[in-house]
C-alpha cells in the first residue's frame, strides 16, 4: 500500500524560490481546484519528477526549472509503503537525488541503481505511474491504445501478479524442451523397430 504524505516543491516551472507545502494526510480525499494557469498540474509535475526525474507532461527536464530564478528547483516527497517511511529528494541546479528510508540515508555503496530501487519500492514504472496515478484528459484512451503486451505487462504490475509470466515463460521452456525429447525417443523407436524388422526378415 502506497499512501502519499507530504509535498514540497520549489522553483518548479513558475513556482518561485518560497517553497510550496502541501499536507495529503488531513483528509482521505484531496481536491485540487482552479483556473486554468493556477499551477494544479505542478503538482502532478512535481510527484513525477520526484518519483522519476521526468514531467509527465511533454516538458524536457530543463524547462522544469524556474525561467526567472534558472537554478536550485527542489522537490520532496514522503510517503509510505506497509509501514515503511520514505522521503525522495530529486533537485536540479544544483542535481540532488536523496532517498531516506526511516530517517536513514540510502547507502549509495550498496544501492548503485537509486531509481531502480526506488521504482522497486512504490512499485511502478514511469509508464505504470502514468496510466495509474496521473491520468490526465488527453491520456484517456491510452490504456486501449497499448500494445496487448503492454496492456498485459500494466495489469500483471497492478495486481502484483508478474510471477504468473515468469511461469509461463519457464513452462514455455520447459515445454520446449520436452518436444525435442519427444523426437528424439520417437526418432529413436523408429529405429529400433527398423532394426527389429531387419533382424526378423534375416
Amino acid at each position: 500500500m502506497l499512501q502519499f504524505e507530504t509535498l514540497e516543491y520549489k522553483n518548479l516551472l513558475s513556482t518561485g524560490s518560497a517553497p510550496i507545502k502541501i499536507n495529503l494526510l488531513e483528509a482521505k480525499l484531496t481536491a485540487l481546484a482552479g483556473k486554468s494557469g493556477d499551477g494544479k498540474s505542478t503538482v502532478l509535475d512535481a510527484i513525477s519528477f520526484v518519483l522519476y526525474g521526468r514531467s509527465y507532461r511533454n516538458i524536457n527536464k530543463s524547462q522544469l526549472v524556474n525561467s526567472i530564478n534558472k537554478k536550485e528547483l527542489l522537490v520532496q516527497l514522503a510517503f509510505n509503503v506497509n509501514g515503511s517511511s520514505y522521503k525522495v529528494t530529486r533537485g536540479i541546479s544544483p542535481n540532488v537525488f536523496e532517498i531516506q528510508k526511516d530517517g536513514v540515508d540510502l547507502d549509495s555503496t550498496v544501492v548503485t541503481d537509486q531509481q531502480m530501487f526506488l521504482e522497486s519500492i512504490i512499485r511502478m514504472n514511469y509508464k505504470t505511474f502514468k496510466q495509474v496515478v496521473v491520468l490526465g484528459a488527453t491520456d484517456f484512451t491510452s490504456f486501449m491504445a497499448l500494445k496487448p503486451a503492454e496492456r498485459r505487462l500494466l495489469i500483471e504490475k497492478l495486481l502484483d501478479i508478474e510471477v504468473f509470466s515468469i511461469m509461463a515463460k519457464n513452462i514455455a521452456s520447459e515445454l520446449t524442451d520436452t518436444k525435442k525429447d519427444i523426437t528424439s525417443i520417437q526418432r529413436e523407436i523408429l529405429d529400433s523397430e527398423n532394426i527389429i524388422k531387419m533382424q526378423e526378415q534375416s
